[in-house]
């Protein structure tokens, strides 16, 4: 690597790094929790571990140590969710996934920073990530309206028919 090239990685760091600052800083004040039932709680036991970064060592933040406990929780909270996420219309499923995936879109760049920082990944591939996350929304947003059709596959031995019915969280 030639000197203006070094410089310049150099100077993308550190605007990557000036970048991440005040998120980082947010992310050591609060920690992180487990999210579970949409609140960020803290483990059941209070039990957490340290983050650190790839790139230099330095604690990035305190996360929650979560266990069986925990687990259960988030299983309880995700079933009593399901059947409300089951019911509702697809349509209305739909732009709640895309206003998901709006919302990853605004901050990818946040995402991609701090995610350089947490895995030690260059910018240039989480920064595609990041996008690639929003388009799995999408996706999914998309195929809401289909997603209990099912599939009609005859051949000449058999007809195959299948139909989709929700069955609830999984692990």
């Amino acid at each position: 690597m030639d000197k203006a090239t070094a410089k310049s990685s150099a100077d993308v760091f550190q605007a990557n790094r000036d970048r991440a600052g005040p998120l980082l800083a947010k992310l050591k004040t609060e920690g992180i929790g487990n999210l579970i039932d949409g609140k960020a709680v803290p483990a059941a036991s209070g039990q957490t571990f340290e983050t650190k970064s790839p790139v230099d060592g330095t604690v990035l933040a305190t996360v929650a140590r979560g266990n069986a406990e925990d687990i259960d929780r988030a299983a309880t909270a995700a079933a009593k969710a399901f059947k409300a996420w089951r019911d509702m219309p697809a349509a209305q499923r739909r732009k709640l996934l895309h206003r998901v995936a709006d919302a990853i879109e605004e901050r990818a760049d946040d995402i991609a920073v701090l995610e350089c920082i947490d895995t030690g990944q260059a910018h240039r591939f989480m920064a595609k990530a990041a996008i690639r996350a929003a388009e799995n929304f999408r996706f999914f947003a998309d195929k809401c309206g289909e997603a209990r059709d099912g599939l009609n596959t005859p051949s000449d031995e058999h007809w195959n028919i299948s139909t989709r019915v929700p069955i609830g969280p999984v692990a």
